[in-house]
């Protein structure tokens, strides 16, 4: 007997029907020529609401089979990956970092990859069980790394010559220490002492956080696909890095900056004060050329950012389109860089405006630990160079610029990124309070019988 043969159905046929249960059916033929099962529904309008969705995704091309929602989340998030044009170079390199270091490798109590589920199989609880799991190992590689640099030959030189010195014993600052030292060392604290560490409460959130974005973007592309129908990625504040342990970003004021420029090498003091009167981005700042800048127009032009590290480049798109501007300088600025374009920078339009004394772009990590002593030295330890930034923005507000203006200064894609970098300024409360009460001891100062004022009412 021949094998029946399945009959294609004409697209957009089906219906909504009634099952015995009370309940009402909606049906749909794909572009596919294959009638499914929408869902049921308590009521048939729901169910013809629920067709008419389904028609309108097939009549706009969004509509994608049941079976592509069987794709492993891998396979779409390599694909959304690779051909999104969006984002910088630099982006890309991160976001593909996090996905093989996050999402494609099991962790924790997971015995597979995120990446290995079928798209349309995860769920608010898989979510939660991804990152609780992948907080815990962040976490734990972040104290290991604090433990292995407590413990590195260096630091552990440094905990001898500070004992040393304690216990009143004369040691260099530099060279080998003493066989004598070495051994009352050792007799004191042991042979496999391990030295204490410290890690900031946040230690280790930040690439869970950052992996957490990522899912809940492409999560949503896949909505917008239409291969699935709600974003998994529901957890209250596990996009932000702080979320856990929340502390107040203070912003240095232009006296600590100052301060701050002055602790710096004289070769990078400039940099501070530029970045703190401009609010440029770090990888904009150090990728500045002689010919960006203007002196006589008092401006700067961002063109580019500096590229990642392992790149074997110098230079790399800006963040964003609108990241390419021209930046007004006040004259402090100005003054400041012409000084240090006098004594650092060579004349040819192409040497960098803070380089190494070689002309070479400074590494991230020189540049951070120089800043790390030039912080600790006027007692901001909280303060990270991404800081300043904030500090330039707070000042331009202070200014009265409006959002619009901070935007175009700071080369904002949009007033949320904006919004970001906006702090009350120190002491603008207590100016305002003084206000309030000038206001209601004027109030009050009315004659009897006169209106109601709006903030009495209120």
């Amino acid at each position: 007997m021949a094998a029946r043969k399945q009959r294609r159905q004409s697209p957009g046929t089906g219906g909504v029907r009634r099952l015995p249960s009370g309940r009402w059916q909606a049906r749909h033929t794909g572009p596919d020529g294959k009638m499914r099962s929408i869902g049921t529904f308590a009521t048939k309008t729901e169910a013809d609401t629920a067709r008419a969705r389904q028609i309108v995704s097939v009549q706009d091309g969004r509509w994608r089979s049941p079976e592509e929602a069987g794709l492993p989340l891998g396979a779409f998030l390599r694909s959304w990956l690779e051909n999104r044009t969006d984002v910088s170079a630099r982006t890309r390199s991160l976001n593909e970092r996090l996905f093989a270091t996050w999402i494609a490798q099991p962790h924790g109590r997971m015995p597979m990859a995120l990446a290995d589920l079928p798209l349309g199989s995860i769920n608010q609880a898989t979510i939660r069980q991804w990152h609780s799991v992948v907080s815990a190992e962040a976490e734990r590689r972040a104290h290991d790394r604090a433990r292995r640099a407590a413990n590195s030959p260096q630091a552990v030189n440094r905990a001898i010559r500070t004992w040393a010195r304690q216990s009143g014993m004369v040691v260099a600052d530099t060279g080998r220490i003493p066989t004598e030292i070495l051994h009352a060392w050792h007799q004191r604290m042991g042979t496999d002492v391990e030295l204490p560490y410290e890690v900031d409460a946040n230690a280790g959130t930040t690439e869970p956080a950052q992996a957490y974005r990522l899912l809940h973007a492409a999560f949503q592309r896949a909505i917008d696909d239409g291969l699935i129908r709600a974003n998994p990625c529901t957890i209250k504040g596990a996009g932000q890095r702080d979320s856990r342990n929340r502390r107040e970003r203070i912003p240095a004021n232009y006296e600590e900056a100052k301060a701050l420029a002055a602790a710096m090498p004289d070769r990078y003091r400039a940099a501070v004060v530029v970045t703190m009167l401009t609010g440029l981005r770090a990888g904009e700042l150090f990728a500045l050329q002689r010919k960006h800048v203007d002196l006589g127009a008092g401006t700067i032009r961002v063109e580019q950012s500096l590229a990642q590290e392992t790149s074997g480049r110098w230079f790399a798109p800006t963040k964003s389109a609108t990241s390419r501007r021209t930046v007004d300088l006040p004259a402090a600025a100005v003054e400041v860089l012409r000084v240090h374009l006098e004594t650092y920078v060579p004349v040819d339009k192409r040497s960098l405006i803070f380089a190494t004394s070689t002309g070479t772009p400074l590494q991230s990590g020189s540049r951070s630990r120089m800043f790390r002593r030039a912080r600790s030295s006027i007692g901001r330890d909280d303060l990270t160079w991404h800081d300043l930034r904030h500090s330039a923005m707070v000042l331009w507000a202070k200014t009265g610029a409006s959002l619009a203006e901070l935007m175009v200064i700071a080369g904002h894609s949009s007033s949320k990124s904006a919004m970001h970098y906006q702090h009350v300024v120190s002491g603008a409360q207590q100016g305002l309070a003084r206000k309030l009460d000038h206001l209601v001891a004027s109030d009050d100062a009315q004659p009897t019988g006169r209106p109601v004022s709006r903030l009495h009412a209120a």
